[in-house]
């Protein structure tokens, strides 16, 4: 195998093209391209990647096959290249051996929470940063008083600090909101209001498998004070399905979830055997993307916010089968007890 040209990402960011321009054109004629996806899962379509390739490829009056895509985790959009050691099952549903729980948590234990919803982020993204600001104080239709929020501390500049002029990025906060209230927010985050619950940082989860456990063992033991998880996944724009631990921790934790993610998330999550909540409350959110799918899962949300207490907990005793279930079927995929290597994902 010729040597690999690696291709960087930060979720629907594509960090490095002027790189990957210049070292497409010194690859020897000829010769196979390998691509090194790093076992990350974009959709390469989107961000311009295969149009990029298509061009070199007519110029140099070659075909298709002689591109290599390898260790690309996203396994419902085609392409016309040779994938090698490709795991269509993200590498997160074996990682969460790591921090598995082996007590399940009760219902009895589940409607002990505090506030009805939690999130929590890593690494901030414009839409992780436009969601935030929309839950919290500042936010237009703040419910900050329902949300157990928690932002790990920062290693890198805010997202809107770091130039997209060498970048391709799908992650625009204009899409999100209004220039004065692009100032406003960023102006919020700059005074800190969201402390990291645990005092971790981004750079700690990736330092070691064993750092890696740690962070997600560490948002385990604040489980109890909030009722249903907003997820917002790594890669959001696009065709693409790439589970990270953002989802799996709550799911082996029996924790009801909305996932902020690309277009038909949830039913290739059904597809793969999991239960969710649409015969609780409304997931059509599902067929939309970005912004469009935020302000639909905010009316889900409403479900448990606009519900008393007691109605409340007649609405998550049905969710919390739905969670049981799910973290069972966890176990038994991690188990390997259930075979998903002939599963298509394309299918919806």
């Amino acid at each position: 195998m010729t040597e690999p040209i690696a291709v960087e990402f930060d979720g629907d960011c594509w960090n490095n093209p002027a790189q990957f321009q210049q070292q497409l054109n010194q690859h020897p004629q000829g010769q196979p391209l390998v691509l090194d996806l790093r076992s990350e899962g974009p959709s390469l379509e989107l961000l311009g990647i295969t149009a990029v390739i298509n061009d070199w490829l007519k110029n140099r009056q070659q075909s298709p096959h002689i591109v290599h895509v390898w260790r690309w985790s996203n396994p419902v959009e085609f392409v016309p290249y040779r994938r090698i050691a490709c795991n269509d099952l993200s590498h997160f549903f074996t990682m969460v051996r790591d921090y598995w729980q082996h007590t399940e948590p009760t219902l009895e234990q589940q409607l002990q929470y505090q506030q009805p919803f939690g999130i929590f982020i890593g690494r901030l993204t414009m839409s992780r940063a436009a969601i935030l600001y929309n839950l919290m104080p500042a936010g237009t239709g703040s419910i900050h008083s329902q949300v157990f929020a928690s932002l790990m501390q920062h290693v890198q500049p805010f997202p809107w600090r770091v130039s997209d002029q060498h970048r391709r990025n799908l992650d625009i906060i204009s899409h999100w909101l209004p220039l004065h209230k692009q100032v406003d927010m960023f102006d919020w985050f700059d005074r800190g209001l969201i402390p990291s619950v645990d005092s971790k940082s981004v750079r700690d989860q990736f330092a070691t498998p064993v750092s890696y456990a740690h962070t997600n063992a560490s948002l385990l033991q604040y489980y109890d004070r909030f009722a249903v998880e907003i997820v917002c996944e790594t890669y959001t724009q696009g065709n693409t399905f790439f589970p990270t631990e953002k989802t799996i921790r709550p799911l082996m934790a029996a924790k009801p979830i909305l996932v902020y993610g690309p277009r038909y998330y949830l039913a290739r999550l059904r597809g793969m055997g999991f239960r969710t909540y649409n015969e609780i409350w409304d997931e059509s959110y599902d067929l939309y993307q970005g912004p469009e799918r935020w302000h639909l899962m905010r009316k889900s949300m409403n479900t448990l916010l606009e519900r008393s207490r007691s109605d409340q907990h007649v609405i998550l005793t049905q969710a919390h089968e739905i969670a049981r279930h799910n973290r069972r079927h966890l176990e038994k995929i991690c188990a390997h007890q259930i075979d998903l290597t002939k599963h298509d994902y394309q299918k919806i």
